[in-house]
């Protein structure tokens, strides 16, 4: 909804922060890599990792669609490899729960268990297309446990102890103060007290899931300040499959809303002619895939109240009154946009207050 921008500023930041966390990551991937002999499948796709490992923290969005992709494509490669003892002549539906277990797919919950056993067609039998579909989503499995431990453990558990550079100030640096998702929900932070307690800040959203791409947990572009409500309504879902955009892929220009009379008497600019049941709110422009995540054209519709203060406004603030208004105070535009609406007028200021889109949109579309 909001976009966060990419400039000298963000890169610099975005610089510390992998300065910060590499050495220990990397150094946590080559103990575990070397745990393995280097013929083994784990030893090889942590290799991989630790290869690549630049691009993954580095990597702005578009360039870890590439990554999931890439890594996607080295597993699949090892399926021909890897020996999982599933065959279409003598693996069943009761066997596939004990090749789960023998490939240390440890943690698995029924659900999981039960994504594998659907991939066996109605007659219990495997063809060569669902054996290798089986085999890529337990070696995914199989990987995901190990990366878990090295990249959700740094998020969750040694993120904070790092001097001078815990989630605290990641989301501070950052200087949002809405949720970029929705636009709705204040992001502000309260920081810790002199004993590093009692401080509060936003969720921290994993744009690409940490539970799906663990290895993406702690890349800089995936890590989105985000309201609690637009967080726990993305929770795990697949956003690389869904092909959500992220706040870093959109533009000021991707969503514009509107309002849309509901007879021809709102035409003419009269206070008595608005009210609630006067008018809808319509998004002109939108994103379906995040529309589809946040409902955003259900929730926006809940704030006439917003668009119909506009409205009325119209009525009210004429070009004479805003022309005395420079004469006599001698308010810049920016200004007297600032006091008649509460509201900032630049694009990069629209994260600075909830609504700020809406009210933006809204308010060029009635020319004040």
């Amino acid at each position: 909804m909001i976009p966060i921008k990419i400039d000298n500023e963000n890169i610099a930041f975005r610089d510390l922060h992998v300065s910060k966390i590499k050495a220990d990551i990397e150094n946590s991937l080559i103990t575990k890599r070397d745990s393995y002999q280097d013929t083994d499948f784990e030893y090889e796709t942590l290799n991989w990792i630790i290869t690549y490992l630049d691009d993954i923290l580095n990597a702005e969005t578009k360039k870890m669609r590439v990554i999931i992709r890439a890594f996607n494509w080295f597993i699949k490669r090892k399926i021909f490899i890897v020996d999982l003892s599933i065959t279409e002549d003598n693996t069943t539906v009761e066997q596939l729960k004990n090749i789960c277990r023998e490939n240390s797919i440890r943690g698995f919950s029924n659900k999981n268990k039960n994504e594998l056993i659907s991939l066996v067609n109605a007659n219990n039998n495997l063809n060569g297309k669902t054996i290798d579909n089986l085999k890529f989503t337990t070696l995914i499995y199989r990987i995901n446990l190990i990366l878990k431990d090295i990249f959700i453990d740094f998020y969750e558990n040694r993120w904070d102890k790092i001097e001078d550079y815990d989630r605290y100030t990641f989301v501070t640096k950052h200087e949002l103060k809405t949720c970029p998702y929705c636009n709705m929900g204040y992001i502000l932070i309260s920081q810790k007290d002199e004993k590093g307690e009692n401080g509060l800040r936003p969720e921290i959203d994993h744009f690409f899931p940490k539970t799906i791409y663990p290895y993406l947990a702690m890349s800089f572009y995936n890590l989105i300040p985000s309201c609690k409500v637009c967080n726990h309504t993305k929770s795990n879902k697949n956003t690389f499959e869904d092909k959500l955009l992220s706040p870093y892929e959109i533009d000021s220009t991707t969503f514009k809303l509107t309002y849309q009379p509901k007879n021809m008497n709102f035409l003419q600019i009269k206070k008595e002619n608005y009210n609630f049941n006067s008018f809808d709110i319509k998004f002109k422009k939108i994103d379906e895939h995040s529309n589809k995540y946040f409902k955003l054209d259900k929730l926006y519709e809940q704030h006439k109240d917003v668009v119909l203060e506009l409205l009325i406004k119209k009525t009210i603030y004429t070009k004479s009154y805003i022309n005395e208004l420079k004469k006599n105070f001698k308010f810049t535009d920016e200004e007297i946009y600032r006091l008649l609406f509460c509201n900032y007028q630049k694009s990069d200021n629209l994260h600075k207050r909830p609504l700020s889109k809406l009210i933006k949109d809204i308010t060029q579309e009635l020319g004040l």
